[in-house]
């Protein structure tokens, strides 16, 4: 997360960044009749794209610029103009407290559950969102972060067996209808694939009575900026069979694609993997499995040439990615 001294706190997105700035949105901005409290300033918290893209048109505007590596428009943000807070950093904070409030004794207890049985170190595991940048209320949920590959693998692993042992349990009926109303103001959804999906996921659901999400980023830090190369080729409509599910707990999260089908947007080129930033969509299908997206198509080229078209899922208001059966 980034927090400019004005206010405004900005989330980090991707794992590649150009040198000395950062790829990230708005997330918490100052709002007189915000009901999230942080010294003597009120904030409110943007919980769909919607939301951010007008303050992008808007006040944030300059930071929108095009990212010849990336290929398209993006927000950066110089890392000179903000304090940067790391999520590690934030979680050996909460352990050093003589006297952690409730949301905090809470994720240090699920962080300390994770560790132990997935044999990570301290520093493999993080806090983000609320809990992180200080803004945490009364109803916020426990944010964890785990870091680099295997401890990735090792923390979805003991994720199972939590869930198996029933020390935590899937989100209820009420706590999904919160997350659909929410989310589909930029997501379209079919409501009764959603109810059947969300609560198997491990990512997400309730530790202790409270609510949690956790993200697998499976690098320690940034990816080479250059090595990657991206060009858009359009927004599609596609349907598909996922031939690859092993990395779908993963932030950013993929699924390999067979039998591609183009059902709109540019013909003869298919995408050979899905691709998305946002935990919404990980977890989201298993092998062999037809499903159906939509979202930007792009090339990425590597040093030594072409690589694979993939399409985005979940940059622009509108996109989804959806099992064809509940």
């Amino acid at each position: 997360m980034l927090e400019f001294s004005s206010g405004p706190i900005f989330e980090v997105k991707g794992l590649i960044h150009p040198p000395g700035k950062a790829v990230a949105y708005p997330r918490y901005i100052p709002d007189p009749r915000g009901p999230r409290k942080k010294g003597h300033r009120a904030f409110r918290k943007l919980t769909s794209w919607s939301e951010r893209l007008v303050l992008l048109e808007g006040p944030f505007k300059g930071y929108m610029v095009f990212d010849p590596i990336l290929g398209d428009r993006f927000c950066e943000v110089s890392l000179r103009e903000v304090q940067v807070l790391d999520p590690r950093e934030g979680l050996e904070r909460l352990r050093k407290s003589n006297e952690p409030f409730e949301l905090a004794r809470l994720a240090l207890e699920m962080a300390d559950e994770l560790r132990d049985r997935a044999n990570l170190a301290w520093r493999d595991l993080g806090v983000s969102g609320s809990l992180l940048v200080g803004l945490a209320g009364p109803s916020s949920d426990i944010d964890i972060m785990a870091y680099g590959l295997k401890a990735c693998l090792e923390a979805y692993s003991a994720l199972r067996s939590m869930r198996q042992e029933g020390i935590t349990k899937p989100l209820g009926l009420r706590e999904l209808m919160t997350i659909y109303d929410a989310r589909s103001r930029d997501t379209p959804y079919d409501l009764r694939t959603f109810l059947a999906r969300e609560p198997r996921k491990l990512l997400q659901g309730v530790f202790r009575n409270r609510p949690y999400s956790i993200r697998l980023v499976p690098r320690k830090d940034r990816e080479p900026y250059g090595t990657l190369r991206f060009k858009p080729l359009g927004t599609a409509v596609i349907r598909a069979e996922v031939a690859d599910a092993s990395k779908s707990m993963l932030t950013p999260c993929s699924y390999s694609l067979a039998h591609v089908q183009v059902l709109e947007g540019p013909r003869g080129v298919k995408p050979s993997a899905l691709v998305s930033f946002r935990l919404r969509f990980c977890e989201q299908a298993t092998e062999g499995e037809l499903v159906e997206a939509r979202g930007k198509l792009e090339a990425v080229f590597d040093p030594e040439g072409f690589l694979e078209v993939r399409i985005v899922v979940g940059g622009q208001p509108g996109d989804y990615f959806r099992p064809l059966r509940p």
